[in-house]
């Protein structure tokens, strides 16, 4: 072998060693972007966590104010009612208190006529006030049988006498009602017409007057009042 075939062998064998060190060195390739793509870290952000709901305390203090106004109106409307209520029972404590079981009302009146035979009996119930007289009297009844007089006036040509009259004072606490009753003697009955309640014009106090005619197997109601003095005795 001359000197240029061992050089040239030389040279083969050092190149061939140079590829056996690059093949069993690291390996220099990058991965690829699949394998990057599949290994990345999961970097999405996460959906922040529910947060709590806020306290309700505006809303809250607002609903309970509510309905602290709601239960003041009604126990001002209630109060309210309770003191009308209580208002109009005193004011009828005062003009309905009850004497002897029967209304005690200012300006009111009753008036009852019975015919027995040939007797006329007229009774007027009343509040002293509607004559005109303080509740508070002492007086004996004797001393009210002249209120009698001229309270009533029977129509009809029944010749008819004056018998006796009487008062009956009736009080109860502040309160005192009156009865006067008449009685007449009517030699004609059958030709009574009715009774005209005068009262009206001797004493303002009257107002109205319920009233009722009791003879002969009638019965007859009416209301008295200024403008409709007349109970008439037939229909």
């Amino acid at each position: 072998m001359n000197k240029t075939s061992g050089r040239l062998v030389g040279l083969l064998c050092m190149g061939g060693l140079i590829g056996l060190l690059a093949a069993c060195g690291p390996s220099s390739e990058q991965p690829s972007e699949t394998s990057t793509s599949e290994m990345a870290p999961m970097t999405a952000e996460m959906p922040p966590a529910r947060s709590e709901p806020a306290p309700l305390t505006e809303d809250a203090d607002a609903d309970a104010a509510d309905i602290a106004d709601m239960q003041e109106a009604y126990t001002a409307d209630t109060e309210e009612e309770h003191s009308e209520a209580e208002e109009e029972h005193h004011e009828g404590e005062a003009h309905h208190e009850h004497a002897g079981g029967e209304a005690h009302v200012h300006g009111a009146a009753e008036l009852a006529v019975t015919q027995e035979d040939n007797f006329i009996t007229i009774s007027v119930d009343a509040p002293l006030a509607n004559f005109g007289l303080s509740e508070a009297t002492k007086k004996k009844d004797a001393d009210f049988e002249q209120y009698a007089e001229g309270l009533t006036e029977l129509l009809g040509d029944a010749k008819c006498d004056l018998v006796e009259r009487s008062a009956a004072i009736r009080r109860n606490g502040d309160h005192a009602a009156m009865t006067l009753s008449i009685v007449w003697d009517c030699r004609r009955p059958s030709r009574l017409d009715g009774l005209m309640f005068t009262g009206f014009d001797l004493y303002p106090g009257f107002e109205k007057v319920s009233s009722v005619y009791l003879g002969d197997g009638k019965q007859i109601a009416a209301t008295l009042t200024s403008a409709s003095p007349f109970l008439p005795f037939s229909q």
